[in-house]
């Protein structure tokens, strides 16, 4: 399941949208204050003017707590959206190594194949020799480019088998 970035951060604008109204309430709030200390005057203004302070006090309680809640919602996001990035990219990294193995496998597969071939082949032909000595004429240069070729085949075979182990890595 992945974070929806954009989500998070529309959660973050309406708290910060909120908190944006409370400071527009506390900014009328003070404005009222002022008329009425400036306009009233009677032994009830201080007790009004208490309570307007109490109101502003608690609108400033909610207003850092709503944008407390905003920060820690974009901090949480960004994090997770660090991690499922991260867990991404080690899942990338772990297909890719598994293709260069299999890869690597095929390689070798295809080149021990070849070489047991090769080898049937001049299995083959000393089978034949054996039970036909004279025959070495007509194999002679077969069996000269056979070996070269198993030579070659046993050096693809080590060379596969070294690549392998290294994608095993």
């Amino acid at each position: 399941m992945s974070i929806n970035i954009s989500a998070a951060n529309n959660q973050v604008s309406q708290l910060q949208g909120y908190a944006d109204k409370l400071q527009q309430a506390k900014s009328q709030l003070n404005t009222y204050k002022s008329s009425l200390a400036a306009n009233w005057q009677g032994r009830e203004v201080p007790y009004m003017t208490q309570g307007i302070d109490r109101a502003v006090a608690q609108i400033d309680a909610a207003m850092r707590e709503l944008r407390e809640i905003a920060k820690d919602v974009s901090l949480a996001a960004a994090s997770i959206k660090r991690e499922e990035d991260a867990a991404a990219a080690a899942a990338r990294a772990r297909a890719a190594k598994e293709q260069r193995i299999a890869a690597a496998q095929t390689a070798y597969n295809t080149a021990c194949d070849d070489l047991a071939k090769l080898n049937m082949r001049r299995d083959e032909i000393m089978k034949a020799l054996k039970k036909r000595p004279e025959l070495i004429r007509k194999y002679k240069d077969e069996l000269g480019d056979l070996i070269k070729s198993i030579e070659a085949a046993e050096k693809k075979c080590n060379s596969c088998k070294n690549a392998l182990t290294a994608a095993r890595r």
